[in-house]
């Protein structure tokens, strides 16, 4: 009886950069809490719509120049700053993984990319259509990509 092992593979997440935080402020409301999140556009839209709910009292007037314009009532702040991941093989120097802020996601993607190795693996083993397939699959379902210099 032969039994054979499924090597392991240096495939682990790192962080590589920050990305900021973002608040919506509004002076209107001091007791409400505005939503946080770490999508710059996501938070313009919350900014502009919670600003809908109070028109500003100087709609009509007109900015005299050389006069600091006012402080907008509902406004946006960065309030600090989240790590982006990215997924990093040590076998695969030219491979650059999927990358973001979610370290759920990030676990997802290291076990697509565990599975390439895998079926490769299997077709270097086996050497059967199956595996070709399967191994192809893989490679398709990891969302990481691989650079040609």
């Amino acid at each position: 009886m032969t039994t054979s092992t499924v090597p392991t593979f240096a495939v682990y997440g790192r962080i590589v950069d920050t990305t900021p935080l973002y608040h919506v402020v509004c002076d209107h409301c001091p007791q409400w809490l505005g939503p946080v999140t770490d999508d710059f556009e996501q938070h313009v839209w919350d900014v502009r719509q919670h600003a809908a709910q109070h028109p500003a009292p100087s709609a009509g007037a007109r900015w005299i120049p050389g006069s600091t314009a006012p402080r907008r009532a509902t406004r946006g702040e960065e309030v600090g700053r989240v790590p982006v991941y990215r997924v990093i093989c040590d076998e695969c120097p030219r491979y650059m993984g999927r990358g973001g802020t979610d370290r759920e996601k990030l676990a997802q993607y290291i076990a697509l990319h565990v599975a390439v190795h895998e079926g490769h693996y299997r077709v270097v083993t086996e050497g059967t259509i199956e595996a070709v397939r399967a191994h192809q699959a893989a490679v398709e379902a990891d969302p990481g990509h691989w650079t040609h210099f």
